[in-house]
């Protein structure tokens, strides 16, 4: 119950500041431009467009709404809550989540395509990674202008490997032990179930190793802060 309310309330935050706003006028354009691309083309687009912008806008907004949640000293009530960390931290993965998904199937559905399960799996992954990702560089830094310079490595990092593996220009299946990769095959999915398994295998493992890793983080930035409320 308490993780259940945690979630509304940030999907609330998410609506209260306009960032749903920001989707819908995203998903919009995407739209328009799917509209006017027909054939495989058009689905080669979408599933870019689906990987790329959910998963990549969930990275960035999420740094905004925790930059947020420290100018207005939210978190310092959460600092002497009995919630966790780790429900803090999933509580803002699963909103972001739910919002990546629904851009997803909005942007597939809405330009007359669709998404299986494998195409969901990996928009869940990329999208749980990017956005815990942010949480964590949103944890260790103070302003806007840090946040965008820390996140552009990450960034590069996560969606390079992949957009070079849909282009075609990687192909060993050793590259799918690297998120990006993993992601964009269960989007495309044209190789077989053992490398669709080991794509699934290695987003768990990744997003497993984030999650940790962010939640030692919040862990610190919210002691801190009841520290400093003392």
């Amino acid at each position: 119950m308490k993780l259940s309310r945690l979630i509304k309330g940030d999907l609330f935050f998410l609506a209260k500041y306009g960032l749903f706003l920001v989707y819908a006028l995203f998903i919009v354009v995407y739209l328009i431009m799917l509209h006017y691309i027909r054939g495989e083309a058009g689905n080669f687009v979408m599933k870019l467009l689906v990987f790329s912008d959910p998963a990549a806008m969930g990275l960035f907004f999420m740094g905004a709404v925790v930059l947020l949640e420290k100018s207005q000293r939210v978190n310092c009530s959460l600092a002497v809550s009995p919630v966790t960390v780790e429900q803090y931290v999933t509580s803002k993965a699963v909103a972001f989540l739910i919002a990546g998904l629904a851009v997803g199937l909005i942007i597939a559905f809405g330009s007359g395509r669709s998404l299986n399960v494998p195409d969901l799996f990996g928009l869940a992954g990329g999208s749980l990674l990017f956005s815990m990702c942010g949480l964590f560089v949103a944890c260790r830094t103070h302003s806007l202008n840090q946040f965008i310079i820390c996140t552009l490595p990450v960034e590069i990092f996560i969606s390079t490997p992949g957009f070079l593996f849909a282009f075609g220009r990687i192909s060993s299946p050793l590259w799918l032990i690297h998120p990006g990769v993993a992601a964009m095959n269960l989007l495309f999915m044209e190789n077989s179930i053992v490398q669709c398994l080991a794509s699934v295998l290695s987003l768990l493992v990744w997003n497993a190793a984030i999650f940790f890793i962010t939640s030692k983080a919040a862990a610190k930035m919210l002691k801190n802060l009841e520290g400093s409320s003392l």
